[in-house]
């Protein structure tokens, strides 16, 4: 089935052609810099209404600029204008479950369709009519709780073995400094 059939796919709002700093509305905006460098939100003012264009949780987001990015949206993002540099994935939580869209998303098998479907050589982007069209497959709502399920434990899995690594990292590190002090101690 296409993407189209299972959640509405819209572009975010053009920021700049919105902006109005006497305007009314006040929003706050998504961008990659807030979700992967934790910076602050830039605030956009403006006269209408863009409410439409705020995120809900459950929502995916979907960069259109290659290398595309997929964000889940959650608590944090919830609430924010997202940008033209994205499009809002909000899918029919009856038909398919967001978790497991987002992964199909970054799936190799959709990986391959994705690619064929991205216009530019110079600067690669997808077209939300594209996006649209993107075949998703037709998986029953049992194997998507059980997929979902499984997701879940390998991101739980995931974030164990990253706080694992650094603390090993901590730990060997001081056992290198340890040396290197013991090494100054008696001028070696």
């Amino acid at each position: 089935m296409k993407l189209e059939k299972i959640a509405d796919v819209m572009i975010g709002v053009f920021a700049q052609r919105e902006n109005d700093p006497l305007g009314e509305n006040s929003y706050l905006l998504f961008s990659l810099k807030n979700y992967e460098e934790k910076q602050n939100y830039e605030e956009l003012k403006t006269n209408k209404n863009l409410n439409n264009k705020l995120a809900k949780e459950g929502d995916l987001l979907f960069r259109l600029l290659y290398p595309n990015k997929i964000v889940y949206v959650d608590k944090e993002i919830a609430g924010k204008l997202i940008t033209s540099q994205f499009c809002i994935i909000r899918t029919d939580k009856e038909i398919f479950d967001p978790i497991v869209l987002k992964w199909y998303l970054e799936s190799k098998n959709a990986e391959s369709e994705l690619t064929s479907k991205i216009n530019g050589s110079i600067i690669k982007s997808m077209s939300l009519a594209n996006l649209r069209t993107l075949d998703i497959p037709n998986i029953d709502k049992q194997e998507q709780q059980k997929m979902k399920k499984l997701i879940a434990l390998w991101e739980s899995e995931k974030e164990i073995s990253k706080e694992i690594l650094q603390e090993k990292e901590k730990l060997y590190n001081f056992y290198l400094e340890e040396i290197a002090r013991k090494g100054e101690k008696y001028g070696v």
